[in-house]
């Protein structure tokens, strides 16, 4: 049976025909077992070498022989230069034989042999060499890639140092790696006598010529090998690009959203051309651009931002769509219609405004107007001058937005002149004969009337008699005819202002007496 059949169970027939024509089946069963392998061994040889010997550099050492058995594959390592073994597979030995070099290091050298089978099983036989009287000449030199080509920032290749007589510790204590020139983060690995460099050059080298260099260290001497590597600086891209924002629309007058930039390898910003007002902010690689639209801005503007960098210049491009702004003019405190007694303050009337880009304004005499920018508010106040005559005054504003195109506000104040109280006794004397109570003609109504001078202000104007009081009370009206008689009469709350409509009287010249609990006043008026 082959030797390579797997082990296992096997079925097989045997078919026969005879004379007849009939066939005749045989079956039969063969079970396949593991081969089993001879059991492994490895023993100095009773007719050898001793596996410790001690030996002058430059002679040679008592063959040392090893039998076997049931191996497949060996091994031998840490050996004495010169030494050399082999394999007789005839007669089941391992030999170790030659002449230690003469320049080897004085010392002591362990070696070890190591056999295996094909199920894996391993056994291993160690022994010693001590080496005297060995000049010891250290030496290193170049082995693989002594001269290459890499962009800084790149990982060399990995460049291979062969050397002797140079004692190996963890630490790599006997070579020196740091006088080379060529900059970076490298590796250093033993294998046998080999010394492998590895890793990747800075990637902030220049254009030039670096040298790897090592120095090794033996008993008797140094030696120092060099590679050569020919660097290229790497490429620095400089670019930038909108992580924020790239589009969006703003109303003429207000902040943009921050548009955010991001930048690499830049060392110099070059500003965008923005429509009014803006500030970069620069946090490690972002660009934040923060800006208010100026008034009068519309349509579509690109915010370019570019950069230079140490080899190139780039740009990235935001885009904000301006909307125009409306114009307003908004009455908020006051009234554009009201009634004013020649003389008197007017109640201030105040507009609150946006996106006005100039008032012009055509007022009554006497009055200011004033324009609050911090506020946008525009401000109408004063006193209605004394000699102005009754009648509707119209004021006029005039807009201007930031494009130019116009407005006009308007308003009224109604003045009504101011009525010069009749002397007391004129009035006594033609209401005498009233039905109603006449007007009183004692010295001490009389004062009583001078008095409150003050506190009544009254308005005439289109048959309408305007009353103003420093607070609400109640007020007698008394209207009399220029003989005296009570024409009629009536009683009324008066707050602040009020007015009474004469034009159902009849035309011509009438008595009007307006009194409360404590003070009195008589004026003279024509219904027309």
């Amino acid at each position: 049976m082959r030797e390579d059949i797997d082990a296992g169970t096997y079925n097989a027939y045997i078919v026969v025909k005879d004379t007849a024509g009939k066939f005749f089946k045989t079956e039969l069963t063969f079970i396949v077992e593991e081969k089993l392998l001879p059991p492994i061994s490895l023993e100095l040889s009773n007719r050898s070498g001793e596996a410790d010997q001690n030996v002058e550099a430059g002679k040679p050492i008592t063959p040392i022989v090893f039998d076997y058995e049931g191996i497949t594959s060996y091994s031998v390592s840490g050996l004495p230069s010169g030494l050399a073994y082999n394999i007789d597979e005839v007669n089941q030995k391992i030999l170790i034989t030659g002449t230690v070099d003469k320049d080897i290091l004085s010392g002591d050298y362990e070696y070890k042999v190591t056999v295996k089978n094909d199920a894996g099983d391993t056994a291993s036989q160690t022994g010693k060499i001590s080496v005297t009287g060995g000049e010891g000449k250290t030496d290193i030199e170049i082995f693989e890639n002594g001269e290459q080509k890499v962009v800084a920032g790149d990982e060399i290749k990995p460049v291979v140092f062969v050397f002797k007589n140079v004692r190996v510790d963890e630490n790599l204590s006997s070579f020196n790696t740091s006088e080379g020139s060529l900059k970076g983060t490298f590796n250093y690995s033993i294998n046998g006598n080999k010394l492998t460099v590895s890793g990747t050059v800075d990637e902030n080298m220049q254009d030039g010529s670096y040298s790897i260099k090592i120095i090794v260290k033996g008993e008797n001497n140094c030696d120092t090998a060099f590679a050569s590597v020919e660097v290229s600086h790497k490429p620095v891209v400089t670019k930038i690009t909108v992580i924020k924002n790239e589009s969006q629309k703003v109303t003429a007058g207000d902040s943009i959203k921050p548009i955010v930039f991001y930048k690499e390898h830049a060392l110099e910003l070059v500003l965008p051309n923005f429509p009014g007002g803006y500030q970069p902010i620069t946090s490690g690689d972002t660009v934040t651009i923060i800006g208010l639209i100026q008034e009068g801005s519309k349509g579509l503007h690109d915010i370019v931002l570019s950069v230079i960098g140490p080899e190139n210049q780039a740009t990235a491009k935001a885009t904000i769509e301006v909307i125009p702004a409306t114009m307003t003019f908004d009455l908020v405190e006051g009234g554009d219609n009201q009634t004013v007694v020649a003389g008197q303050d007017i109640t201030p009337i105040v507009y609150q405004y946006s996106h006005m880009y100039s008032v012009k304004g055509n007022l009554p005499a006497n009055l200011k107007v004033e324009q609050d920018k911090g506020k946008k508010q525009v401000k109408i106040s004063g006193i209605v001058d004394p000699e102005m005559g009754t009648g509707e005054y119209t004021y006029t504003f005039e807009l201007t937005d930031y494009y130019e195109n116009k407005k006009t506000v308007t308003g009224k104040i109604n003045v009504v002149a101011s009525i010069d109280e009749i002397s007391s006794s004129s009035v006594e004397k033609q209401s005498s004969s009233s039905s109603e109570e006449p007007l009183s003609s004692s010295s001490e109504h009389t004062t009583a009337i001078v008095a409150a001078k003050s506190n009544f202000e009254f308005g005439y104007t289109n048959n309408e008699l305007t009353v103003v009081l420093p607070k609400a009370v109640m007020v007698r009206v008394q209207v009399f005819d220029m003989m005296g008689h009570l024409v009629e009469t009536f009683t009324e709350s008066v707050g602040a202002s009020k007015s009474f409509s004469l034009a159902h009287l009849k035309k011509g010249n009438y008595i009007v007496r307006i009194e409360s609990d404590r003070i009195a006043r008589t004026v003279k008026v024509t219904v027309k």
